[in-house]
């Protein structure tokens, strides 16, 4: 009987989904075992190769854990609002919510082809509004919470009212912006607008005049992640920096934390390496600076703030450069009226006037505004060291100020010169000694800087979830939470009436022209960012059809943690932080029962793959080998691989079919061919180097397909893709199944297996058993070759060796196993069956090799039973020696050596 792969999969995947086999129940007093796949966004170009490997794994250690006795929780769901869905609506002129349909319903089949083990009733999609009440629902405890650093925890805002009715901010010690102090009586007097204005600097969740990357031609904010040399990552567009008014997070109040409760994860120490450098947290010194105007200070208010790790530099400070637009400077001089304005390498220096002198050093300091000299961390004010900074060195001689050298350097030390006090001194001596002086002159105080910002957290785009905000007198007020969901509104035809303002009143949405901030009032008409649902999913698959509660306590501390995550490193910066921001905040506010949502981090490697690269300038688009030499003045676009020719010319009709943007592209060829590119990168639907799975699925099968992607290598390497060597792995199938059949007929022997048969399956029980608690998710697939040939070659199909050896292929071949296991007798399916037992007598040894040494020389090896008396087996070994000599010692390491000494 041929192995029918395509018959065997179809007949199994129906009955799989028919008889719903991976229902997983909430059994509250079983042992628990919950396995997360990262969040797939459902694009039209659906699944690649790529994706199936992470999945595969999980799915193959939810078979291994629930074959241990586990309840194993292995859910799935859909991220599915997001940029490049709205992009590709826009462009076609359908509906996001169509296509989102269309794509989830394709993903959707392409995992049910693949056999994998998802709770199918779990599933959740981010763009429903019984999901994305949740994200709201999340958006609205933020708003209305603060962050008590005295306690190190969110808490409700009306109790930080309360406190500001008593005894106003001057007892508070809460994580916020906000420096200036008030007592009760002065809160109190103020009106709702003002006192929620001082709110806005408590809120975890609040809006403010943002710096943010800006992309035009998106028409949206974009987070940094989604930025790649100056560009979008979706599209290549030019991305520049523009101030707005946007929603925000809190995060900064968290970092001390995230960065201390990474130790509660088992993950690599590159994951954790890449969250520690995210967050970068730097130790230094803040000092005071005042405000000086020819020969007077201005006032004691008149002055500001530097950050140094390395304050003995003090010394060397030449000027100080502010940004244009600086309050301090708007506030203090007529900046813009006869002021000399110089350009160095096209950037813009201006004197302001003003002066910046502390108590370390009397000398008046110049301060200039400029964009030319950058710091990391005083990104608003610098202060410029000339000796040090090759910028601050090159505007200083341009514009004739004092360069004073402050460091001499020998063999072994740094000294400082020309420092007052410090003058003589190591510089790490003079470190310590001036932080002392600057802190006992009430000049500076030690503090923490950390390079992440609060995240911005609104999004110019309409496929996303709606903030549950509205407007009265520009001030936000919240909608109430049992008033949510609050819906995207129909806008067809660019229409400028449409269903998006709040009424008071009635408590519901009508039209905007019906506004009239009275009873109906503007409601916020930015969206989230696309990673506003993904920080809290794996909570939802818990509970996903509750609608009154996030999750249940009872079934949230069943299942809290994810026991193993499994995705790529990528993630490590964007979404791995943000989600153990907002978990920690539902943990201070008492919603979760744990510290962190994750156990252990699993990141799968890439998956490489050729990419296509042509190069744009203007309107014209260039031939690779004509701009080779030059390729940095040229802006890379990628495209699909399927547009390719051999020898990596590009078919220009088919490119221009493709994309609207290359209809009209003029094309700079060489000798009429158009050349593309070729590097070998991650597979990436962005980079259009995607493989689909379908058509390796119709030629091989799943199970196929499955056991290559893990036998590629360890999970966590890079991995190059080619199809050389799945012809071997479905060979391996093929020979699994006529191990079974016989002249087109299915047999088994039913008698009793031999020792050696015994031996040779329980040390592949063993090593495979081994291997998956460890995550190599390859080894055991080299352990089925081994043990297959070895059967063949013992001509042996005996249930009780083949049966469990079935068992083991279940979890990377479903289809196949399933179909065997219905063959020899089993009702029930193989996903319930336990995993093999290892027989313990079979690794015990009966008989040694005892190796015998006289005067510390071998001589021979006795071969005893492992039971023998050990008086016996000194006689039996005497005679065998024959010696003339009499024996003086005798040194007996038992079941080692024996050793005979002589006079």
């Amino acid at each position: 009987m041929k192995y029918n792969f395509k018959k065997i999969e179809t007949k199994w995947q129906e009955i799989w989904k028919k008889n719903k086999i991976y229902l997983t129940k909430n059994i509250l007093d079983k042992k628990k075992f919950y396995v997360l796949d990262m969040f797939p966004y459902p694009s039209g170009y659906g699944l690649h190769v790529g994706h199936i490997l992470g999945y595969t794994a999980s799915d193959v250690f939810s078979r291994f854990k629930k074959s241990l006795g586990y309840n194993v929780l292995h859910p799935i769901g859909f991220d599915s609002f997001g940029l490049p869905t709205e992009q590709f609506a826009i462009k076609t002129g359908q509906s996001p919510k169509q296509i989102t349909k269309l794509n989830i319903k394709k993903y959707s089949k392409q995992l049910l082809k693949l056999g994998l083990s998802y709770d199918w009733n779990r599933t959740i999609s981010t763009h429903k509004k019984e999901y994305f009440k949740w994200t709201q629902w999340i958006f609205l405890k933020l708003f209305n919470s603060w962050y008590d650093k005295k306690k190190e925890k969110a808490k409700d805002i009306k109790k930080l009212i309360k406190i500001f009715n008593k005894n106003g901010n001057l007892n508070v010690l809460a994580y916020s912006r906000f420096s200036k102090k008030f007592n009760s009586f002065q809160w109190k007097k103020l009106n709702c607008s003002d006192q929620e204005r001082i709110l806005q600097n408590y809120r975890l969740a609040f809006i403010s005049k943002s710096s943010v990357n800006w992309c035009p031609k998106l028409g949206s904010v974009l987070a940094n992640e989604e930025i790649e040399n100056k560009l979008s990552k979706i599209g290549c567009y030019p991305v520049c920096k523009k101030k707005m008014f946007q929603w925000s997070l809190r995060i900064k109040a968290y970092l001390v934390r995230l960065l201390k409760d990474l130790k509660l994860i088992k993950g690599t120490k590159k994951l954790k390496s890449i969250q520690k450098n995210w967050i970068c947290e730097t130790k230094g010194i803040n000092i005071v600076f005042f405000l000086y105007k020819e020969n007077n200070i201005i006032n004691k208010r008149a002055k500001f703030e530097i950050f140094t790790t390395k304050p003995y530099l003090l010394f060397g400070i030449s000027f100080f450069c502010f940004p244009f637009g600086s309050s301090l400077i708007k506030k203090y001089t007529q900046f813009g009226r006869n002021y000399k304005k110089r350009i160095f390498k096209n950037r813009i220096v201006i004197f302001s006037g003003l002066y910046a002198v502390n108590n370390l050093n009397t000398n008046k300091i110049p301060i200039f505004i400029s964009n030319f000299v950058k710091d990391k961390f005083n990104k608003k004010i610098i202060h410029c060291i000339p000796y040090v900074n090759f910028e601050s060195y090159f505007l200083a001689k341009k514009i004739n100020l004092n360069i004073t050298r402050i460091i001499n350097k020998n063999k072994f030390h740094k000294i400082c010169i020309n420092s007052k006090f410090l003058t003589g001194l190591d510089i790490k001596i003079a470190n310590l000694l001036i932080i002392k002086f600057l802190i006992t002159k009430k000049i500076g105080f030690l503090c923490r800087k950390y390079k992440i910002n609060n995240a911005i957290f609104s999004r110019q785009r309409s496929w996303g979830e709606p903030i549950p905000i509205y407007f009265k007198n520009k001030i936000p007020i919240p909608i109430y939470e049992k008033y949510l969901p609050l819906s995207l509104p129909n806008v067809k035809n660019k229409r400028k009436d449409f269903a998006f303002a709040w009424n008071k009143k009635k408590k519901q949405i009508v039209y905007t022209s019906l506004i009239d901030d009275k009873n109906i009032f503007k409601l916020e008409i930015c969206t989230m960012p696309s990673w506003a649902a993904s920080n809290f999913y794996f909570l939802r698959y818990m509970d996903p059809n509750n609608f009154e509660f996030l999750v249940d306590k009872k079934i949230e501390n069943y299942w809290r943690n994810v026991d193993l995550y499994i995705g790529g490193i990528e993630h490590a910066t964007g979404h791995l932080i943000y989600s153990r921001f907002i978990y920690k905040f539902l943990y201070d506010r008492g919603f979760v029962s744990s510290k962190e949502p994750f156990r252990k981090i699993l990141n799968q490697g890439m998956i490489l793959a050729k990419s296509a690269i042509i190069f744009k300038k203007k309107n014209k688009l260039f031939s690779y080998f004509l701009v080779k030499d030059n390729i940095k003045k040229f802006q890379k676009i990628y495209i699909d691989v399927n547009l390719l020719k051999n020898k990596n010319e590009v078919n220009i009709k088919k490119l221009r079919n493709w994309m609207p943007e290359f209809r009209t592209a003029k094309f700079i060829s060489e000798n009429n061919k158009f050349f593309c590119y070729r590097l070998v990168e991650k597979m990436s639907k962005s980079k259009f180097n995607v493989i689909n799975p379908d058509y390796i699925c119709k030629e091989y099968g799943a199970d196929t397909l499955r056991l290559y992607e893990m036998f590629l290598g360890p999970l966590d390497k890079a991995k190059i893709w080619n199809l050389i060597s799945i012809k071997g792995v479905h060979m391996f199938l093929k020979n699994f199944w006529n191990l079974f059949h016989y002249k087109n007929k299915f047999r088994i022997d039913e008698s009793k297996s031999s020792y050696k048969e015994q031996s040779l399956l329980n040390v592949s029980i063993t090593k495979i058993k081994k291997s998956l608690e460890s995550h190599h998710f390859n080894i055991p697939i080299s352990e089925f070759m081994i043990l297959l040939n070895k059967l063949k070659e013992m001509k042996c199909n005996k249930r009780d060796i083949l049966e469990p050896f079935t068992i083991l292929i279940s979890f990377y071949a479903p289809h196949i196993s399933e179909e065997i296991w219905e063959k020899l007798g089993n009702n029930k399916s193989i996903f319930f069956a336990t995993f093999p037992k290892m027989n313990e007598n079979l690794f015990l040894k009966k008989y040694l090799l005892y190796p015998i040494t006289l005067n510390g020389k071998f001589k021979f090896k006795i071969k005893t039973d492992i039971s023998v008396n050990t008086s016996k087996l000194i006689t039996r070994i005497f005679h065998s020696l024959l010696m003339a000599q009499p024996i003086n010692k005798l040194f007996l390491v038992q079941n080692k050596i024996l050793n005979f000494v002589t006079k």
